[in-house]
């Protein structure tokens, strides 16, 4: 009942972030994601030209839960705060 004692509920900062330099913007991290918290975004040129696809984390609608991390082949994603073998930890924990 202690979490209720507050007027608010808060939750832990983690969320992931993609590193948008290395991105293959295969998508699978928004294709996995339960949360739709994965936004494909254009990169436009200065003509409006675009050049490429990137993905962007919605920290609104993310809740931290790793499976982007899990299923990102080009190893792109992170949790903030996590290491990736902290991520695979958990993960298998729940198998």
């Amino acid at each position: 009942m202690i979490m209720f004692s507050q007027p608010m509920l808060t939750r832990d900062p983690e969320i992931a972030k993609v590193d948008e330099q290395c991105y293959a913007a295969c998508f699978a991290c928004g294709k996995a994601c339960p949360y739709n918290a994965i936004e494909r975004l254009e990169v436009k040129d200065r003509q409006g030209n675009v050049v490429k696809w990137t993905a962007r984390v919605n920290p609104g609608l993310c809740t931290g839960c790793g499976t982007c991390v899990a299923v990102c082949p080009s190893k792109c994603v992170d949790l903030e705060g996590f290491t990736e073998q902290q991520v695979y930890a958990q993960i298998e924990s729940l198998g």
